[in-house]
């Protein structure tokens, strides 16, 4: 398995989302700011709005900044050894107990992007959600299991990179 390249293709799905949310910035700033925003009475908020919009959007896109620094740091020669348990940087495949599969890449950051590698859709968990706590120090072929709402999911690591 060529971690290299899911490092290459993490890069490339961050790069787009910055991307297209810079453009919302910009364009939700451009409403704030516009002429036609500007309040008629008191009652009136469009301006306001558009102004937190376009704040919520700036402050996620630092956030996308900051994991795309994050992975970008990673030296490739960390990529290049095999993993006997899960840690930052492990592709992990996960059966589930209907027998579905899950690709999940360990990350420091950037939770939940997806991305394709292999011609199947991946996602990045990270610690500091359930299943990545549930699955870090893990070894091929445990078994867990993981209370998702009101369904406790099992799940077996048929794969590890």
């Amino acid at each position: 398995m060529n971690k290299i390249l899911i490092l290459k293709q993490i890069l490339a799905a961050l790069r787009h989302d910055l991307s297209a949310l810079q453009e919302a910035v910009k364009v939700a700033h451009e409403s704030a700011t516009h002429g036609e925003s500007v309040a008629e009475n008191k009652y009136d908020t469009r301006g306001l709005e558009a102004a937190y919009l376009a704040h919520g959007q700036a402050k996620r896109a630092g956030e996308i900044e900051a994991s795309l620094r994050a992975y970008e740091a990673i030296p490739p020669q960390t990529l290049e050894h095999q993993c006997s348990e899960v840690e930052f940087s492990s592709l992990v495949q996960l059966k589930d107990q209907n027998d579905l599969d899950r690709w999940v890449w360990m990350g420091a950051e950037a939770g939940g992007l997806k991305f394709l590698f292999d011609n199947r859709e991946n996602s990045i968990v990270t610690p500091k959600s359930p299943l990545g706590t549930a699955l870090m120090g893990r070894q091929l072929g445990d078994v867990f299991e993981l209370r998702v709402g009101e369904n406790l999911m099992e799940y077996e690591i048929t794969a590890l990179y």
